[in-house]
């Protein structure tokens, strides 16, 4: 048992009370500073769970670089487009009057895929006046060795119109129309790349777009070698616990540009290729987690906040201690001067005593001032807790002046006994309550309840009401009538 004692992390302290009515000095001020900051606190609480619910508050962002298998990327919307740049209403466009012809090959395991012409789509650019050109992505990624491999490439050939590659409907254009078409001023292919990324507060899909610009030249051919990259988004969003979640876009592309002769394409490529766009991914990408506040990063948020505005306290305690000293002081002066509770001061807006009186009688200020910096000076002393032992030791020596040793033994035999009335059976009452006669003559001696409480202090407030008939049966000697307060 004694062990399960020392093991217990709950035990209290017992805490002396200062009168009936509480154990800890507490003022109205305090109670309302107190209020107040509680008050604070609590919105300011409130408003941190309002932003987060809001999505107001910035997450933490880190980077680093990447190597990533491309399992998450998400390519399924269109992330090439292609289409020819009129700015003029007369110009012609190449694509539609099958001038040129976009043509898309793949690699597959480092094999070459056969060339297949890109229809045109029903979107249109932003001004309207040319058809997107939109081929299918294909990207594939092995790892091979430990090394990450493209296995999947694209290449986009635009080309001198052949109908190899038409429909058996369709037909190429003249002659005429195609050198009527290289005479333009800045036949220019545009290619667009779209790119996706997460908005770091709320986590939603944002959208962008980047043009790069193909010059398209009879006598040259003109090589544009994009490398796209991608960012690998961990999203950390849980309130508490969770797994983040991952999502992995393109976010960007750089581009090598060369500019070589048109028999140069023509004898590597083996077809009249006036433009080639080659398509892959840069092997290092980037990753970038968003670690959103949760529960403990909020209440630390809250929990600092609090403890600034409760740095507060330390006034209110030192002026809760200034007074609970003044409390004591004045209540231990009343012990001893009785009519210290019935001065009336009067002070002005600076505090400055204005007044005072006792019993409706005016008080020279100064003999007051006299008078409360000597018994203040002795009650403070009285206040020291070697003080009190001190004179504890002095009542024991005055009692034992008048008491043999043997005699002051006997009290630890002595005490107030419990007697309680039996059904039907006649018994003494030396209650309070109980008749005179039955206290009387040889109860003066016989401990009872009130002997519990008469030296308290809710005794002192009876002492007034006190039967004249037991003053005349207990009657005081010189010394309580001499210092009778009247």
């Amino acid at each position: 048992m004694q062990l399960l004692r020392t093991a217990d992390f709950f035990g209290v302290p017992f805490i002396q009370q200062i009168d009936q009515k509480q154990s800890i000095y507490k003022s109205a001020f305090g109670g309302l500073v107190t209020l107040l900051i509680c008050s604070a606190s609590l919105g300011y609480a409130i408003w941190v769970f309002y932003q987060w619910q809001n999505n107001q508050l910035s997450p933490k962002i880190s980077n680093s670089i990447y190597v990533s298998d491309f399992s998450l990327l998400d390519l399924n919307y269109d992330v090439i487009k292609l289409y020819y740049w009129k700015f003029g209403e007369n110009q012609i466009d190449p694509f539609e009057s099958k001038i040129l012809l976009p043509l898309v090959m793949y690699t597959t395991n480092f094999s070459f895929t056969e060339l297949s012409v890109i229809n045109m789509s029903n979107e249109t650019s932003v001004d309207g006046s040319s058809k997107y050109i939109i081929p299918k992505m294909s990207l594939a990624f092995q790892t091979i060795n430990g090394e990450l491999y493209t296995t999947s490439e694209m290449y986009i050939e635009i080309v001198l119109c052949s109908e190899i590659y038409l429909q058996p409907n369709e037909k190429c254009a003249s002659q005429e129309l195609s050198d009527e078409f290289f005479k333009q001023p800045l036949n220019t292919v545009v290619m667009q790349v779209h790119y996706k990324s997460l908005d770091s507060r709320d986590g939603s899909e944002q959208t962008s777009l980047q043009e790069f610009y193909v010059q398209i030249e009879k006598q040259n051919c003109y090589t544009l070698n994009t490398f796209l990259s991608s960012n690998l988004y961990e999203v950390q969003d849980s309130f508490l616990f969770g797994m983040p979640s991952y999502f992995e876009y393109i976010i960007g592309s750089s581009i090598q540009t060369q500019t070589n002769s048109f028999e140069y394409c023509k004898q590597t490529y083996e077809n009249d290729v006036i433009a080639l766009i080659y398509i892959m991914m840069k092997g290092n990408q980037t990753k970038t987690i968003f670690q959103h506040p949760h529960v403990g990063d909020l209440l630390a948020n809250i929990g600092s906040i609090v403890s600034v505005l409760f740095m507060i306290k330390h006034l209110i305690i030192i002026l809760n201690e200034y007074f609970l000293n003044q409390k004591i002081l004045n209540e231990l002066i009343s012990f001893y001067y009785p009519d210290f509770k019935n001065i009336m001061i009067l002070r002005d807006w600076k505090q400055k005593i204005k007044k005072i009186s006792l019993h409706q009688k005016d008080v020279d200020i100064k003999e007051y001032k006299r008078f409360y910096k000597k018994v203040k000076q002795q009650m403070e002393t009285k206040l020291s807790y070697l003080n009190m032992l001190y004179e504890l030791s002095r009542i024991y020596f005055i009692i034992r002046s008048s008491n043999y040793r043997e005699e002051l033994k006997k009290s630890h035999s002595v005490g107030i006994k419990m007697n309680f009335p039996q059904t039907n059976e006649n018994f003494l009452d030396s209650g309070p309550n109980s008749n005179l006669s039955n206290r009387l003559p040889m109860n003066l001696l016989v401990l009872n309840d009130e002997d519990a409480n008469l030296l308290s202090l809710a005794m002192r407030k009876q002492v007034s009401k006190l039967d004249p008939l037991q003053e005349e049966i207990c009657p005081e000697n010189n010394y309580y009538e001499i210092n009778k307060l009247k």
